[in-house]
């Protein structure tokens, strides 16, 4: 990503300093020119999302001699954020296509119809997401650190700055009291738009909002409405724009329900986590060769159903693949930190189905460890039964509730 990032303004393409891709493609169209995507660079998240991978990656690794080769990409990035990524000034990460080439939504939801009103109305650009929002939170706090480290205090104050005073107008502008949750997006006018739906949910995977707010985004997540069973629907039941069988407004994304469950353990909401966890358990021995797809129809599960495929769905697909390690990561609340040798394991739990686990020469950065969790009736024991490497403290945390973490 940090090879093919933006180097100038090319709006056929959407490339613009230090914006990360969205797509590349290979044939006659790209070769012709026919498509932009040579790369495309329509995607409003992937550059948070790769400043946010990339101190993930140190977090787990503490690989400096990549970390000192990809900061200026990082250092671009967030600059991409600042200048380019506000197109009104206000405050806020938004998106309007430059050609009509492009796409016209281009957050992850990229359908057409993937950003619904109430009324089930399209919102029109610029549209500014909520999840997009939470990434930049993130993506500060996470620069804020690294700067920290390299002992660039001043960067890292403007970043934390920034941080605090985006979430402080997240609040302001995407609280929906009427239906106590988040809107999904602000639309051209700066409306809410007030569809109830998944994207959310990654504002706990962000961090990004108080502990009883995340309570009770969890809470209408994982309702009937919003859990069909198998896994929390991008749109809940009961929405205007609500179809089961719509690409983004209704099914079920393996990816999407990891990233919440992810978000759901940074807020000791680990048992919540088990309900996500035993779905995809559940709809994966329905699929062949037990695998998640892309995404799967969002019906509700009643006795002896089995989930309904959706005809076009990526099977393999990367990062349905993944999502099954990040909801076992959430159950099991494991939280490294390989610059400072040390891995958290917070209030670790195991589903009814799964009575133990072995991680086995889990890597944070030169040790490498195997962990054994067993559950005990309604809790999980969590034990080191080998260490290789360097050595590295081990914190086990038990009942650890309520209390978000922004600085791992």
């Amino acid at each position: 990503m940090a090879a093919h990032q933006g180097k100038r303004i090319d709006d056929y393409r959407e490339e613009e300093p230090g914006k990360i891709l969205h797509e590349v493609r290979r044939g006659e169209l790209a070769r012709t020119g026919e498509v932009p995507h040579t790369p495309y660079y329509g995607s409003v998240d992937s550059t948070p999302l790769f400043l946010i991978l990339f101190a993930e990656y140190l977090m787990w690794t503490d690989d400096r001699e990549t970390g000192k080769a990809l900061f200026p990409a990082a250092e671009a990035a967030l600059r991409w954020i600042d200048e380019y990524g506000d197109k009104d000034g206000d405050g806020f990460v938004e998106y309007q296509r430059k050609t009509d080439r492009g796409l016209e939504n281009q957050g992850w939801k990229d359908s057409r119809d993937g950003v619904p009103h109430a009324d089930g109305q399209q919102a029109s650009p610029p549209i500014a997401l909520v999840e997009v929002q939470g990434y930049c939170i993130d993506a500060r706090r996470r620069m804020a650190r690294l700067y920290r480290h390299l002992g660039r205090t001043d960067e890292a104050k403007r970043c934390t700055k920034a941080a605090v005073e985006l979430a402080r107008k997240v609040e302001e502008a995407f609280w929906d009291p009427a239906s106590g949750t988040y809107a999904i997006a602000l639309d051209g006018a700066k409306k809410q738009v007030k569809s109830v739906a998944s994207n959310m949910g990654h504002l706990l995977w962000s961090r990004a909002i108080s502990s009883d707010r995340a309570r009770r985004v969890a809470s209408v997540l994982l309702s009937p409405e919003g859990f069909n069973g198998w896994g929390i629907r991008t749109l809940l039941r009961g929405q205007k724009a609500y179809n089961p069988l719509s690409y983004h407004n209704g099914t079920i994304w393996p990816h999407d329900n990891s990233l919440i469950a992810m978000g759901m353990s940074h807020y000791g909401l680990q048992r919540q986590v088990l309900q996500i966890l035993t779905g995809a358990y559940d709809a994966a021995r329905s699929f062949r060769h037990y695998r998640l797809p892309e995404l799967f129809c969002g019906m509700s599960k009643g006795e002896g159903d089995l989930p309904v495929s959706y005809p076009v769905s990526c099977s393999p697909q990367a990062w349905a693949s993944g999502s099954f390690f990040l909801i076992l990561r959430a159950c099991l609340g494991l939280y490294p930190d390989a610059p400072a040798k040390s891995l958290r394991i917070v209030n670790p739990q195991l589903p009814a189905f799964l009575g133990e686990v072995t991680l086995k020469g889990l890597r944070i950065g030169n040790s490498r460890l195997t962990l054994h969790f067993t559950r005990t009736g309604e809790g999980c024991f969590a034990a080191v039964t080998e260490t290789e490497g360097e050595p590295i403290s081990i914190r086990i945390e038990v009942g650890a509730q309520g209390s978000a973490r922004a600085d791992n």
